[in-house]
């Protein structure tokens, strides 16, 4: 059973020679470490950015993709944000990648590779844990722009979440004056029929409408830190 990080860090040193490594067990009571962890959970469990730089460093090397899932559905950068090391292992990792540039002997197609690899672990939608957070929501707002910096990533204006309450807003607009225009025309002809068709309209595309609106309003506002969402046993788990 894993009870410390000197623990953690021993295991670590004892099979950092494979850097295609995964804890296959036994199972871990305390959840110090997990099923699945490979290296770079366990580099960012006892909070080391300098070794986790140093293991994924021979990963590139060795062509091993360490921004995996543990079973726990955590990638090592999960973990890296929650010990607040992710805006330092980013920036190393980074650093590293632009200075292989100017290796006569490096793969440039293959630098470029591991960049996308790197963001996609950092923020793509499927890069979510059990909590449905990527990486990149377990951090602060001004963190997340420090770090989307620093990996030149830039949110697309369709996802921009501004930008979707605005197409909401405009579609209710229309659906309300398309909706006046029909039952204008329906009321001329039938009066009953036109006040059966408001009712059922109005209560389904109205309602699902103003809660897709209220909805983008709650996430542009939801600015809670991983310490704020963060339940018992999550720090439990971080701060042990």
């Amino acid at each position: 059973m894993i009870r410390s990080t000197d623990e953690i860090e021993k295991f670590l040193s004892a099979n950092e020679a494979n850097v295609s490594w995964r804890y296959t067990g036994p199972f871990d009571k305390t959840r110090q470490i997990v099923q699945a962890d490979n290296l770079l959970h366990l580099a960012a469990r006892i909070g080391n950015v300098e070794k986790f730089l140093s293991i994924f460093k021979k990963s590139i090397e060795s062509d091993a993709r360490l921004l995996e899932y543990n079973n726990d559905q955590e990638n090592p950068f999960h973990i890296s944000a929650k010990m607040g090391m992710l805006p330092d292992v980013v920036k190393g990792i980074f650093k590293h990648l632009e200075s292989e540039k100017t290796n006569p002997n490096s793969d440039s197609k293959k630098l470029e590779n591991v960049k996308n690899y790197v963001k996609e672990a950092l923020c793509n939608r499927c890069a979510l844990d059990k909590s449905k957070k990527t990486p990149l929501d377990w951090v602060s707002k001004t963190v997340k722009k420090e770090i989307k910096e620093i990996a030149g990533i830039k949110d697309s204006f369709i996802c921009n979440q501004k930008f979707r309450l605005c197409l909401y807003i405009v579609g209710a607009i229309a659906c309300i004056a398309a909706l006046c225009l029909s039952l204008y025309l329906l009321f001329s002809v039938s009066q009953s029929l036109a006040l059966a068709s408001m009712a059922g309209i109005i209560s389904g595309g109205a309602a699902y409408l103003s809660g897709k609106v209220f909805s983008e309003i709650h996430d542009l506002h939801d600015v809670s830190t991983p310490v704020e969402t963060f339940n018992n046993t999550d720090l439990a788990r971080v701060t042990a």
